[in-house]
């Protein structure tokens, strides 16, 4: 019984210490891109009803960022009765540019003793939008989206999931004193914590 002071004091340290700042619902990377291709179509979409199109024709890159947007955007056209065709001289011209769809961790912005790291997760999309008439261009817009939060790094593997290359971010190079230094003088503080409550509970 003397000694259970002793193991709640432990387990403190170790619950204070071991967080990993994961989070049951946090938005996928997919999710994410999704939300800001959904922003892009959607002002595709008012434009076009503003100029009351009811048909055109939509024109994309063909990489596989570009097969993304130009996939999300097809599904919001055909869903809200517009008519999408391949190809039509008389038709207006909806073409979508991607110029970047881009994933990128920070070093760890808050370390633990048992446990991965925190890091700030930034999520960036830019697109080139235009509604060409006859030939004549009669809307242009470019598009700029960023979202940010803070992740552990044990969640990244589950919120890059899918099959697209863009998912996958690159991760900032941390410091020798985060990687190494810093968990190894956190640890001994803890024992020295530990032993000084037995030094001081034997006198």
């Amino acid at each position: 019984m003397r000694y259970q002071p002793v193991l709640g004091t432990m387990t403190l340290i170790l619950f204070l210490a071991s967080g990993d700042g994961s989070a049951r619902g946090r938005p996928t990377n997919l999710d994410v891109f999704g939300r800001q291709a959904d922003t892009l179509a959607a002002k595709i979409v008012s434009e076009l009803r503003n100029d009351n199109v009811t048909s055109l024709v939509l024109e994309s890159g063909s990489r596989s960022t570009d097969r993304f947007v130009r996939q999300n955007l097809l599904e919001r056209l055909l869903n809200d009765k517009f008519t999408v065709l391949e190809d039509s001289a008389n038709l207006p011209v909806v073409r979508v540019g991607v110029p970047l769809m881009e994933v990128s961790y920070s070093a760890p912005v808050k370390s633990h003793i048992f446990g991965a790291s925190d890091v700030l997760r930034s999520i960036r999309s830019e697109y080139d939008a235009e509604i060409s008439d006859g030939g004549r261009v009669v809307f242009a817009k470019s598009l700029t989206l960023s979202f940010k939060d803070t992740v552990s790094e044990s969640e990244i593997p589950k919120l890059e999931a899918g099959s697209y290359s863009f998912l996958h971010g690159r991760i900032e190079s941390t410091a020798f004193l985060d990687t190494v230094f810093q968990p190894v003088l956190f640890v001994a503080s803890a024992a020295v914590i530990v032993y000084l409550f037995f030094t001081l509970r034997g006198t």
